[in-house]
């Protein structure tokens, strides 16, 4: 059978994004090479070339969201809404719900910066909100990754370089983090990350 270029570039790029995604290696230069020949094409057709190289729908996910933050090098995505509709239009309810699902899963471990870099860019996030958002995720970031206090301090300073001139989403983010913080119980929370950003 024959594969075109392009297709195999694409399943090359799956394979390597994937590989790195379960082995937390950074990708490599040779990556930006890889994908040269779909980066300046339109979202919607860069994730159709995904599609008909018979990448499941969940990779798929995974691919789109590392584009949209900027982890695959000389490869940018910048309309989700623009591909969502394209994969709600060709793909079936159930293929469409495992690529929503597990974009929705795998944006969850992103770290706060790359959360906020992505959420920037999807189009069901009222961008008014989102620092309130954020910040209440961040409390079960917290908790669930058992987070502390350096680390928390680190995220945050990475999330305020993010928002550049953004100030009133840096601020929502910080009354967002402290309402959460003070809903929670005592034990749930470190008592210095409490201390710090629960006051």
């Amino acid at each position: 059978m024959h594969v075109n270029k392009t297709l195999l570039v694409l399943i090359i790029l799956a394979g390597a994004l994937l590989t790195a995604c379960k082995s937390g290696e950074t990708q490599d230069a040779s990556l930006a090479d890889m994908t040269r020949e779909i980066a300046n094409k339109p979202d919607s057709l860069k994730v159709k070339q995904l599609l008909e190289a018979r990448i499941p729908m969940d990779s798929v996910a995974v691919i789109v969201t590392k584009m949209a933050i900027g982890e695959v090098p000389g490869v940018n995505i910048d309309n989700l809404a623009d591909i969502d509709a394209f994969l709600y239009m060709n793909r079936s309810e159930k293929d469409y719900e495992v690529y929503t699902l597990a974009m929705d899963s795998y944006s969850k471990k992103l770290p706060l910066s790359k959360r906020f870099r992505l959420y920037k860019k999807s189009p069901l996030i009222d961008k008014d909100k989102l620092g309130y958002q954020l910040g209440l995720e961040y409390v079960s970031d917290v908790i669930d990754r058992k987070l502390t206090i350096g680390k928390v301090d680190k995220e945050i300073a990475e999330f305020r370089r993010e928002c550049g001139e953004d100030e009133d989403t840096y601020n929502r983010f910080l009354k967002a983090f402290q309402v959460g913080i003070n809903t929670r119980s005592p034990e749930e929370i470190p008592a210095d990350i409490r201390a710090e950003y629960g006051k």
